[in-house]
């Protein structure tokens, strides 16, 4: 008996204790503003959300077609009163996180289209300084770019954005 209540016990831990699944970048650049606006509180045309301690979001909507152009997951937050938000898991598809290096970058998306410095409004929300941009072609089978945001030589924060 007391062994059935162990593998129970361990079973009950073990399922509480998994992980949501985490949510992708690319997910919410293709959610519908509507819906994105149901889920996060005050999302107009631009949101900024803490997610975990260390951990924000920004979402950017056009406001002439009404839909997100550019999400970013970001390491210091992108305004100055974040909406905070039950802890949620967002992710690159492409496997790069917030606090890789340069090197780890290049691993997991390749040699970069295109590095500059980091545009002075995004440098100014913390983004980082120097911008890889993954430019993505519609030849290629996309439409969206990926631009990866080092801050001395640390990855501060990923988009998704579409051209404008």
């Amino acid at each position: 008996m007391k062994t059935v209540f162990a593998v129970l016990s361990l079973l009950f831990v073990a399922a509480s204790g998994r992980a949501a699944d985490p949510t992708y970048i690319d997910q919410l650049v293709e959610t519908p503003a509507a819906t994105l606006q149901g889920s996060f509180t005050g999302l107009k045309g631009e949101g900024c959300y803490q997610l975990a301690a260390d951990r924000f979001l920004l979402i950017d909507i056009d406001k002439k077609d009404q839909k997100p152009w550019r999400v970013m997951v970001m390491s210091n937050a992108p305004c100055r009163r974040p909406i905070e938000v039950p802890d949620m898991d967002v992710r690159s598809r492409a496997g790069v996180e917030l606090g890789q290096n340069a090197q780890q970058v290049i691993e997991h998306l390749g040699q970069p289209n295109a590095t500059t410095g980091t545009d002075k409004d995004l440098r100014r929300l913390g983004a980082g300084d120097m911008e890889y941009f993954y430019i993505c072609r519609v030849s290629e089978g996309c439409a969206r770019h990926t631009s990866v945001y080092l801050k001395d030589g640390v990855v501060a924060a990923i988009a998704e954005w579409y051209s404008q």
